[in-house]
């Protein structure tokens, strides 16, 4: 029975765990784990295996099509693997968080040798196991930080050169992942100041080219998106929506909910998260064992320097974006690799600690976050195969023959997200609406913006829209037509 004490065996273990896992919360929700922005990764990973390039179906000589509002790093990494697995890109955007889940258990295994096993168990957290369920771009993104630090970490450790071309690459893929990706170049320059105050030139020299580099290549990227679109990142940037006092409890309801390791709320299963916290430390850790880690030696705070350093950085560019612009409130998606960088400084610097120390924060880590995976993982695959709520099949049937009814080559607004991915041929088109768009957009001025056009048709998909968000003469048109059909012809 000596293989149940290899650290490998155990990696396998989590990873099969948590595979399972994607593919079962995959299959059981009715909308597969996509959201509205998968919707549109997916239509741009079909393009690109169409070769169509980055510019979608056009029927609107004024509106451009080219896919700019993300980075095409992820649509790109999608239609990869698609194009090797032979799989659609549903499953290949799920095939791909497997993947990068195995690629981020290497190199936790690189870093942290036998004492691996603990620290990859904060996967179970329920940011993470929430995170890898969805095809978004924050999955490779916490693979991408990962990888930085790793390299960062081994070229301070060795100055081999390998690690530094790995530093440029890994920053250069955060990039094409998330445009505020680009912290990493600024972290490897950070890098290049410790090597200046250590008086190491040739590496400081090395640090700031490869952190140059990437800064470069963003600077060509952001360019190409305004020649195409009027726009450095392809859609007008509003500020936010919220007062200084709602912001700043919008984010300490963010964290808030961060810290709970049973769920993604602030409010759910917190209090229960808290308790397990407490009680862990008292059952387990003694004033030692946290002497311990403040007594550390010099050189065994280099890893857990980093993670720290990453994760601040990072939420300090999140929320000072979010301050001047609005988008996504405060919550796991946004919040979820500085969360990743805080689970892997603490864990790592417990991990510094040896003999009885070490021991006792692993059974801590072991406890907390063994819960964590009978709650996020065990119980929540229970509650999705025991659900009466349709599976993603059934809403891809669905929203399939739902569709036969609109023309090729049509212009669709309130679209299903499902169509997107699944109806290339059609372009869609969003309503301005409020609070993402400065204003709400008329009946009259959506059908001036689309015109002219060279589409078959223009339509809405006739569901209930939020009278908060949209101008009344588009809800008054929609309940108008409520019991006509599934689409109303505007044009």
């Amino acid at each position: 029975m000596s293989w149940l004490k290899s650290a490998n065996v155990w990696l396998v273990v989590i990873f099969g765990i948590m595979s399972c896992f994607i593919v079962i919360q995959s299959v059981e929700h009715p909308d597969g784990y996509l959201t509205s922005d998968s919707a549109h990764y997916l239509q741009m990973a079909e393009n690109l295996l169409a070769g169509d390039g980055m510019e979608t179906a056009s029927y609107v000589p004024d509106i451009s099509t080219y896919f700019a509002t993300w980075p095409i790093g992820y649509p790109v990494l999608i239609a990869g693997v698609s194009l090797v697995t032979f799989s659609d890109v549903f499953w290949a955007s799920k095939i791909l968080n497997i993947i990068l889940l195995a690629l981020s258990l290497l190199l936790i295994r690189l870093l942290f040798k036998d004492k691996a096993p603990f620290v990859a168990l904060i996967f179970f957290v329920s940011t993470f196991t929430t995170l890898f369920s969805y095809t978004w771009s924050e999955v490779p993104f916490l693979f991408g930080l990962l990888w930085l630090v790793y390299s960062i970490v081994r070229y301070v450790e060795t100055n081999r050169i390998g690690f530094a071309w790995q530093m440029l690459f890994a920053a250069t893929f955060l990039f094409f992942m998330r445009y505020i990706g680009l912290i990493g170049a600024g972290i490897i320059g950070l890098v290049g100041f410790y090597f200046l105050f250590r008086k190491q030139w040739k590496n400081m020299l090395i640090c700031w080219i490869a952190g140059t580099i990437p800064i470069v290549i963003a600077g060509v990227y952001l360019v190409l998106n305004h020649l195409n679109t009027g726009l450095m990142t392809g859609m007008e940037r509003i500020p936010r929506a919220e007062t200084a006092s709602e912001f700043v409890t919008m984010l300490w309801r963010g964290i808030l909910a961060e810290v709970n390791v049973l769920a993604t709320s602030s409010q759910v299963y917190i209090n229960e998260s808290l308790i397990l916290l407490v009680v862990a430390l008292l059952l387990f850790i003694r004033p030692r064992h946290i002497k311990a880690l403040f007594t550390l030696d010099k050189e065994k705070w280099l890893l857990p320097g980093m993670f720290l350093l990453v994760g601040i950085v990072y939420f300090t560019a999140i929320v000072y974006m979010r301050w001047g612009a609005h988008f996504d409130p405060f919550n796991y998606r946004l919040l979820g690799p500085a969360t990743f960088m805080a689970w892997l400084f603490l864990a790592s610097w417990f991990a510094q600690t040896n003999g009885d120390g070490w021991k006792r924060w692993r059974l801590f880590l072991f406890v907390v976050l063994g819960v964590a995976l009978v709650m996020n993982v065990g119980y929540r695959t229970y509650t999705s195969v025991l659900s009466p709520s349709p599976d993603y099949a059934d809403t891809k049937n669905k929203v399939t023959a739902l569709y036969e009814e609109v023309p090729e080559e049509s212009i669709v607004a309130f679209e299903n997200i499902h169509a997107r991915y699944l109806r290339t041929d059609l372009q869609f088109i969003k309503v301005h609406f409020q609070p993402y768009f400065a204003t709400k957009e008329t009946v009259d001025e959506f059908l001036e913006r689309v015109t002219p056009n060279n589409a078959a048709g223009v339509y809405l998909e006739n569901h209930p829209i939020r009278e908060d968000r949209y101008h009344e003469s588009f809800v008054e048109l929609i309940d108008a037509n409520k019991d006509d059909g599934n689409f109303i012809q505007i044009d």
